[in-house]
């Protein structure tokens, strides 16, 4: 039976780690109202909150939710949520932006 070495397990782990994503729901699944002008949001509060996934199998890491970038902004009324995702070569980074007031 064949079994590959542990050099080559190493390679293929590393090369299908660029193709996973950890997003969270809370990020997309807010409705958006009729007329919103994002010109506001140069003078709204900002708040982000990350989290780390290592090779596709260790984490996420950290609190990537809505709740915990209105907290880190100091926002009591979000009024606008984006997202943001980051893939490296070991690992992946997911962030969630808040606006508000």
């Amino acid at each position: 039976m064949f079994a590959p070495a542990p050099l080559v397990r190493l390679i293929l782990v590393a090369a299908t780690a660029g193709c996973s994503a950890i997003i969270t729901p809370a990020a997309t699944t807010y409705p958006l109202e009729e007329g919103m002008d994002f010109s506001q949001l140069a003078t709204m509060k900002r708040g982000e909150s990350c989290s780390t996934t290592v090779l596709g199998l260790f984490g996420p890491d950290g609190n990537a939710s809505v709740a915990a970038a209105a907290t880190r902004g100091g926002i009591a009324r979000v009024r606008y949520v984006d997202n943001r995702f980051r893939n490296y070569f070991l690992w992946q980074r997911f962030c969630v932006v808040a606006y508000g007031d």
